[in-house]
C-alpha cells in the first residue's frame, strides 16, 4: 500500500524529491555569480588599464604638440634668417655683376692706354 504524500494545494508534494534539484540550482547560481564576479573584476582591470593608456596617450599628444610648437618657432626664425640672407645674396650678386662690368670697361681702357703708349714709345722706324 502506498502511503499518501503530503500535498500542497491538492497537488502531491515530495519535499525530499525537490531537495536535490534545489541544491543543484543553488550551487549552479552560486557558480554563475562567482563567474559574474570574476568577469566584473576583469572588466574593472581592463577599464583601469584603458584609463592608464588613455592618460599616457594624452601626455604623449601634449608633448608632441609642445615639441611641434617649438619646432615651428625655430623654423620661423630660420625662415626669417634665410630671407635676410637671400636678400643679402641678391644684393651682393648685383654688386658683383656691376663690378664685373666695371672691370671689363677698365680692362678695355687699360688696353687702349697700352696701345697708345706702345705707339708713343715705338722707334720712329716702326711707325
Amino acid at each position: 500500500m502506498n502511503t499518501p504524500h503530503p500535498s500542497v494545494d491538492g497537488l502531491p508534494f515530495a519535499l525530499e524529491a525537490c531537495m536535490p534539484t534545489l541544491e543543484d540550482r543553488v550551487a549552479n547560481l552560486e557558480e554563475r555569480m562567482d563567474e559574474q564576479e570574476r568577469l566584473r573584476a576583469s572588466q574593472d582591470r581592463d577599464q583601469s588599464e584603458l584609463g592608464l593608456k588613455l592618460a599616457a596617450q594624452d601626455r604623449l599628444l601634449k608633448s608632441l604638440a609642445k615639441t611641434q610648437s617649438e619646432h615651428t618657432a625655430i623654423l620661423n626664425r630660420h625662415t626669417t634668417i634665410l630671407n635676410r640672407h637671400t636678400g643679402m645674396f641678391e644684393e651682393h650678386a648685383a654688386i658683383l655683376a656691376q663690378h664685373t662690368a666695371d672691370l671689363h670697361l677698365l680692362k678695355g681702357g687699360v688696353q687702349q692706354i697700352i696701345g697708345m703708349l706702345d705707339t708713343l714709345i715705338a722707334p720712329d722706324g716702326d711707325r
